[in-house]
């Protein structure tokens, strides 16, 4: 550049400052985020399940308590009930759970697989470790609300422990999975907790 003008000089400047900054600015859009906790992305569909009364989807979340999902409820009989009740040992007891289409990260009529597991009462809470699965049903889910019925006969206790409800998809991925239960529910839509007790 010392051969060149004043003029071409500052041009040719101009350019490769550009460049740098075009090269840097394509490096920091693809970096994962400094948290280690990924953004919510777009997907094809997104259905999901509340954990609050006031839960809209979105993700993370700070909803306290976290582990009484509205949309899962334990009934005595498959006609349903207004709240979820305790769930009774050596009885056949029914699982609803409510899956909810669109959710704010996507839309369109999803297929995939409702799986639901439970803790064991006095034991540990660590994902997938801890988790003793109860039943995984096909669904297809619409726009609107779909509610998934299961009978459910091998209830543990009697004592306390807590249901999950996971919606797998692969238009709906799970976007953060670690042993923290916590963490995965308020990162996950599609996936709630509630805390139950067996009598």
């Amino acid at each position: 550049m010392a051969f060149l003008g004043s003029r071409a000089r500052r041009a040719a400047l101009a350019l490769l400052a550009g460049t740098a900054l075009a090269s840097l600015l394509a490096t920091t859009a693809t970096a994962a985020p400094p948290t280690g906790k990924p953004d919510r992305l777009m997907t094809p569909t997104d259905v999901w399940m509340r954990d609050g009364a006031f839960d809209v989807g979105l993700q993370p979340h700070s909803y306290n308590p976290i582990w009484a999902s509205p949309d899962i409820k334990v009934c005595p009989t498959g006609m349903g009930c207004a709240t979820s009740a305790n769930a009774i040992v050596g009885m056949t007891n029914y699982i609803f759970v409510t899956l909810r289409n669109p959710g704010p990260y996507g839309t369109g009529i999803d297929s995939g697989a409702l799986r639901i597991y439970r803790t064991s009462p006095g034991g540990g809470m660590a994902w997938p470790t801890d988790l003793t699965w109860v039943a995984t049903v096909p669904v297809v889910v619409p726009p609107g609300a779909t509610t998934v019925v299961v009978a459910w006969g091998a209830v543990p206790g009697p004592g306390n422990f807590s249901l999950l409800a996971v919606w797998e998809s692969p238009d709906d991925p799970l976007l953060l999975l670690t042993p923290d239960l916590q963490v995965n529910v308020r990162y996950n839509n599609n996936i709630a907790w509630r805390a139950l007790q067996s009598v």
